[in-house]
């Protein structure tokens, strides 16, 4: 039970402390001065709370070894309760509930005007901790409707209609797909994937039902192969279907079906099955070992890492002509004088640090800004030749980006591929492609910080 009542005051106080974050980094936009190209205000609560540097949440997550995404949702829910919430708030102040419970009430409000929020505050504030979870959701999820209804169902009708199709990261080599569509195109949409599977069976595949239909589908991917099947079978019995009238009315000898009158013909200019194929560039990580000894793991860029076998068996799968295109070696891509990142340098970069490089950041995508760690100064100003090469350039998303340029970060990489950085309070991070060291705020960390020292030379433009 101390335990308990250990961990709810500890929680708490997270959100207590990351309320008094936002409080110092508080900016007002109405104040003499305010430069919104250099330092943004940004309401990260709901309705009612009060605006935040942008550049708060980046050492916030940095300390606490998150990403900074994560770090502003931390200050979006502390606000939120603070200011929408009040006696849900005192709650939390006193360490009465779980925080996680909190939470999931200010993002279940999150959408609503601040005084519907205070009348859910008002409904359920004294139960939480007195039901059992579920019982607690359905009330406040009925508090939430009351609260003001008319929003509640525009945002219903919002979802009704909103479509996509998703893809999350499965188990051994797979891949979970979800789509959300117009009921009448899932509706053809299965019905092609499993008269596909019924073909796969005709061809021969004992494969279950289930496993035919995962195949159909990756099928409808080459669309020129999955026509040409369905045009090859397209007078088949149907195996699992009732028997069909034909064009004149009667079942044929053999007492199968027709699959009705329409005739499936292929586009003309067609004539191979790779002119529909889709051009896809796939990133696989694998190690010198795996190459040699013909098994090991395969990393891809985006999703789980798999297995050799299984990444050549899902080549083989797919029928899709493979190019192996070498690597790029960053040892050997050599500066250029320009500003500009030309694209085999920026592949070179990707390949050093697939992720961007701040302390504990998360984006990993080949369109992160490619930032000079010593800025660059053009050469008719000055500047020294060479300063755009792996030497001088780390990957980074746009508001860290801005961060280091405006928001009192400093940065520096005083070997290529190791990047020094310093936070607004003194707070040093050291950073590589194996991830980020906290080295903190004493001694040691000014140290490395005066050691780290970046100056760009004519030799290590030319390495």
């Amino acid at each position: 039970m101390e335990n308990e009542v250990e961990l709810r005051r500890r929680e708490c106080e997270v959100l207590v402390l990351a309320a008094a974050w936002a409080d110092v980094h508080d900016l007002d936009t109405t104040a003499t001065g305010y430069e919104p190209l250099v330092e943004r205000a940004v309401g990260y609560g709901g309705d009612g709370c009060p605006e935040t540097s942008e550049y708060a949440v980046h050492e916030l997550g940095a300390l606490r070894g998150t990403s900074s995404g994560t770090a502003e949702q931390l200050v979006a829910d502390a606000l939120d309760l603070r200011h929408r919430h009040p006696r849900l708030w005192d709650r939390v102040r006193a360490g009465e509930v779980r925080a996680w419970q909190a939470v999931h009430v200010a993002r279940a409000c999150h959408h609503l005007p601040r005084e519907a929020a205070g009348l859910v505050d008002l409904a359920v504030a004294r139960y939480l901790g007195q039901l059992t979870w579920g019982r607690f959701g359905r009330l406040l999820a009925a508090a939430v409707l009351q609260a003001d209804p008319a929003l509640t169902g525009e945002r219903a009708e919002q979802a009704r209609r909103s479509r996509g199709v998703w893809a999350y990261p499965g188990e051994d080599g797979l891949t979970t797909l979800v789509a959300k569509a117009a009921a009448g195109d899932v509706v053809c949409l299965l019905a092609t994937v499993n008269r596909l599977a019924d073909v796969l069976e005709t061809e021969g595949d004992t494969a279950p039902a289930d496993e035919r239909r995962a195949k159909a589908l990756g099928l409808l991917a080459q669309p020129a192969r999955a026509l040409h099947l369905l045009i090859a079978h397209e007078h088949d019995e149907d195996p699992h279907g009732p028997a069909v009238p034909d064009d004149d009315g009667h079942q044929d000898d053999e007492g199968g079906s027709r699959r009705g009158g329409l005739d499936l013909v292929a586009p003309g200019g067609l004539t191979r099955e790779r002119d529909l194929l889709p051009r896809v560039v796939l990133h696989f990580h694998l190690s010198s070992a795996a190459l040699a000894l013909g098994h090991g793991v395969a990393r891809p860029e985006h999703g789980e890492p798999t297995s050799l076998d299984q990444l050549r068996s899902w080549l083989a799968e797919t029928g899709c002509p493979v190019t192996v295109r070498p690597l790029l070696d960053p040892a050997a891509t050599a500066a250029v004088d320009a500003y500009e990142t030309p694209v085999r340098m920026r592949e070179a970069l990707f390949a050093r640090n697939p992720a961007e490089v701040f302390p504990f950041g998360a984006a990993v995508r080949r369109t992160l800004d490619s930032d000079h760690s010593v800025p660059y100064v053009p050469l008719e100003r000055g500047g020294p030749p060479g300063q755009t090469g792996l030497h001088n350039l780390g990957p980074l998303s746009r508001p860290h980006h801005r961060a280091v340029t405006h928001g009192r970060w400093r940065r520096r990489q005083p070997e290529p591929g190791t990047y020094v950085f310093r936070t607004p309070h003194g707070h040093v991070f050291v950073v590589t492609n194996q991830g980020t060291l906290t080295l903190g705020c004493g001694s040691f960390a000014a140290d490395v910080w005066r050691r780290a020292r970046q100056e760009p030379t004519s030799e290590q433009a030319a390495a």
